[in-house]
């Protein structure tokens, strides 16, 4: 979570929001006069970087301090600041998290049935990290008494950025709408776009007053941590009926997201 004089960036996992800090984290790098007084302790730093294990709803059998933070970690005092976060195509993210392995690395509690069903783990195709999350990881998340059902990349997005997840998730039912109910259940945030994010960001900055000379790089600026690609094609047309079912709440919010 970075926190700034102007606004709070909540990073949500594999949108690209490596990139947008690393624009946040330049633009504040102090210099001449300001580098020295902060130095000498005589001035305080416009970037705060929070780095703070996840709030979770249940144990998933690691938590460790990192750089992403939940709406309900915002300290008190920054929550009349604008929020911002990037948000990505719910597939492409899927294929981004599954090449990026961080499940590989921390398998949590459920690692004994993981291994159990895929004993070659975590050599896993990506038809069997989905079913690994579909029914070993979602099942672990989600709380006790759900309605309906709801797909991973809708508990992440819940978790991240609901007031209060808990009385979100178990509010959910066939016939909710998340973007009817936005204001019920999540604060006023800006949402950027992976897809065009160096132009939205640049545009964000812009509305937030800082100057155009000192933000023109970003539009030139490359992308970064970025996980290759091991092979050309993930989803079948399956799978991706599947997770637009699942995560319907989600494209709720992000039609965009959904064929024109």
């Amino acid at each position: 979570m970075l926190i700034t004089d102007r606004f709070v960036m909540i990073n949500f996992p594999k949108t690209g929001s490596s990139f947008a800090r690393s624009v946040i984290k330049e633009i504040h790098q102090p210099k001449g006069v300001a580098r020295m007084l902060e130095a000498l302790g005589l001035r305080s730093p416009d970037l705060q970087e929070l780095l703070m294990p996840l709030v979770w709803l249940k144990d998933p059998g690691w938590n460790y301090p990192n750089q992403h933070g939940t709406y309900s970690q915002i300290p008190t005092e920054h929550r009349n600041k604008r929020i911002m976060t990037v948000v990505r195509d719910p597939l492409e993210r899927m294929v981004s998290a599954y090449e990026f392995k961080h499940w590989a690395r921390f398998p949590g509690n459920q690692e004994s049935a993981i291994r159990e069903r895929f004993p070659h783990f975590p050599q896993l195709s990506f038809e069997e990290f989905m079913e690994m999350n579909e029914r070993f990881i979602l099942p672990t998340r989600l709380p006790d008494g759900m309605q309906t059902d709801c797909g991973l990349v809708t508990f992440q997005f819940v978790h991240y950025y609901a007031r209060d997840p808990l009385k979100t998730l178990l509010a959910l039912r066939n016939d909710s709408d998340l973007r009817r109910d936005h204001d019920v259940h999540f604060p006023a945030i800006t949402y950027l776009h992976t897809e065009d994010l160096s132009r939205e960001l640049h545009g964000f900055l812009l509305e937030m007053g800082y100057a155009a000379k000192d933000i023109a790089f970003i539009l030139s600026k490359p992308k970064v941590n970025v996980s290759p690609r091991s092979r050309p094609s993930y989803l079948t047309p399956a799978m991706i009926e599947q997770v637009r079912h699942r995560d319907r709440f989600f494209y709720q919010l992000f039609p965009e997201y959904l064929p024109q």
